[in-house]
C-alpha cells in the first residue's frame, strides 16, 4: 500500500484560508499569461488574460470523488457495451465477410478499454485486468493448442493460458481464416471479455460508495482517500510510462537488437497508433484542465480535478505552465504519427519517447513533490 503525507487532509481553516489567498496572488501576478492548454485531441488555446479566477484549494476527496464517481464509471459501461456488441456479432455472422467489421468492432474495444484502464486504479488494478485480458505479445502456439481443446465455456477458459485469451488474442484469431472452431473461440473469448466487464463495473460502483463514506471520515485515522489518492498519483505515472516504454519505445529497442521489425502491442499499424492516441486522452485528462477550465475552474465533487488544477490550487503557477508545456509538445508529437508502408519512422516514434521522458522526469522530480507524495514502485499492473 502506498503511504502518504497529503496537507489537504486535517488542514486546519486558517491554513486553507492563506493558502487559497496564497493560490489567488500568485494567479494575478502570473506575469499576464497562463500556459496554452488542449482539449482532448485538440490544438493549443492561446494566451489566457491575468485576470484568471483563482482556483480553489483541492482535497484528497475531491479528486477521488471526480474518478470514482463522474469519470471511470461512464468509461466502464462503454467497455462492457462494446464487448457485449463484439459478442452479439460474433454470434451472429462471422465468416470471411463479416472479417472486416469484426476487426472494427474489436478496435473499439480496445479503445474502449484504454479508456478505462489508463491509468489501472480501482478495480482495473485490484482485478489484476490488464494481465487477464490485455496479456501481450500473445502466443499463437498457444492459441493453436487451445483451439485444438475446442473449450464451449468460460470455465473451460480457466485451464487455458492467460497468452490465449483476451483482446490480442481475439485479434489474432480474427485476423486468420473465421472457420466455424475459429468462430466459436473467438466468440468465447468475447464473453470472458463481458464478464471481466461486468466486474469492473460492479466494483467500481462499490468503490464510489466507499469514497462517499470515507468523506464523512476524511478527517479520521486509517481513511482510505490518502493511500487511494497516492495510489493514483503513482499510477497516473505508471500509466504514462507503460505508453512510452512499453508500448512505443521497447519494441523500438528490441528491434534495434534483434535487427528485425519492431513488434508493437497490434498487429496493424493504424490500430496501433489509435491505441496510444487513446491511452494518451486518457492520461492528459487527468493531467491538464481543458481550456475553459482556466475562466471556470473545476469545482469539487462536481468535476474531474486534473494535476494541472491540483498544482494551480495550490498556487504552482510556474511549474503548472512548465506541466502544461511539457504536455504540449508530447500533444505536436502524437498527433504528427502517421502509419507508413513500412510502419511508423522510427526516429518519430523515438523523439515522441523523448518529450514523453521529459514529462516523466518533471512529474518525478517536481509535481509529486508538490502533491505531496512519495513515489514508490508502481505496479502499472502491465505485462
Amino acid at each position: 500500500m502506498t503511504t502518504l503525507a497529503i496537507q489537504s487532509l486535517g488542514t486546519p481553516a486558517k491554513q486553507r484560508l492563506r493558502r487559497g489567498l496564497l493560490a489567488a496572488m500568485a494567479v494575478l501576478g502570473f506575469g499576464g499569461q497562463v500556459p496554452a492548454v488542449l482539449a482532448q485531441a485538440s490544438p493549443p488555446s492561446p494566451p489566457m488574460p491575468a485576470s484568471v479566477t483563482a482556483f480553489p484549494y483541492y482535497h484528497a476527496q475531491h479528486v477521488l470523488n471526480g474518478l470514482y464517481g463522474l469519470h471511470l464509471p461512464p468509461r466502464a459501461e462503454a467497455f462492457r457495451a462494446e464487448t457485449k456488441q463484439l459478442s452479439a456479432a460474433l454470434a451472429s455472422e462471422c465468416n470471411a465477410a463479416a472479417a472486416p467489421a469484426l476487426q472494427a468492432q474489436w478496435l473499439r474495444v480496445v479503445e474502449s478499454w484504454q479508456a478505462l484502464a489508463t491509468p489501472a486504479i480501482g478495480p482495473v488494478l485490484s482485478r489484476r485486468s490488464q494481465r487477464a485480458i490485455n496479456f501481450w505479445p500473445s502466443r499463437p502456439n498457444l492459441l493453436e493448442k487451445a483451439l485444438a481443446r475446442r473449450p464451449s465455456t468460460l470455465k473451460d477458459l480457466v485451464r487455458i493460458g492467460t497468452p490465449a485469451k483476451g483482446i490480442p488474442a481475439l485479434e489474432w484469431l480474427l485476423r486468420r481464416p473465421l472457420t466455424p472452431e475459429t468462430c466459436a473461440y473467438a466468440g468465447l473469448l468475447s464473453q470472458d471479455l463481458e464478464a471481466e466487464a461486468a466486474g469492473i463495473s460492479i466494483e467500481l460502483s462499490k468503490l464510489a460508495a466507499s469514497v462517499k463514506e470515507a468523506n464523512r471520515e476524511s478527517e479520521e485515522e486509517g481513511s482510505i482517500l490518502g493511500p487511494m489518492f497516492g495510489e493514483w498519483v503513482n499510477q497516473w505515472l505508471g500509466g504514462w510510462e507503460q505508453l512510452r516504454w512499453a508500448y512505443i519505445e521497447q519494441p523500438l529497442q528490441k528491434a534495434r537488437t534483434r535487427q528485425s521489425s519492431p513488434e508493437f502491442a497490434r498487429q496493424d499499424a493504424a490500430a496501433n497508433l489509435a491505441e496510444w492516441r487513446v491511452q494518451w486522452q486518457a492520461l492528459q485528462l487527468q493531467a491538464r484542465l481543458a481550456p475553459e477550465q482556466l475562466r471556470a475552474p473545476p469545482q469539487p465533487n462536481e468535476a474531474l480535478i486534473s494535476i494541472e488544477a491540483l498544482l494551480m490550487g495550490k498556487g504552482q503557477m510556474a511549474l503548472a505552465g512548465r506541466w502544461a508545456k511539457a504536455l504540449d509538445k508530447v500533444q505536436v508529437r502524437m498527433e504528427a504519427l502517421a502509419p507508413r508502408a513500412q510502419g511508423f519512422d522510427a526516429k518519430e516514434l523515438m523523439a515522441l519517447s523523448r518529450e514523453m521522458k521529459a514529462v516523466t522526469v518533471l512529474f518525478q522530480n517536481e509535481v509529486a513533490q508538490a502533491l505531496d507524495v512519495p513515489l514508490g514502485f508502481s505496479d502499472a499492473d502491465g505485462d
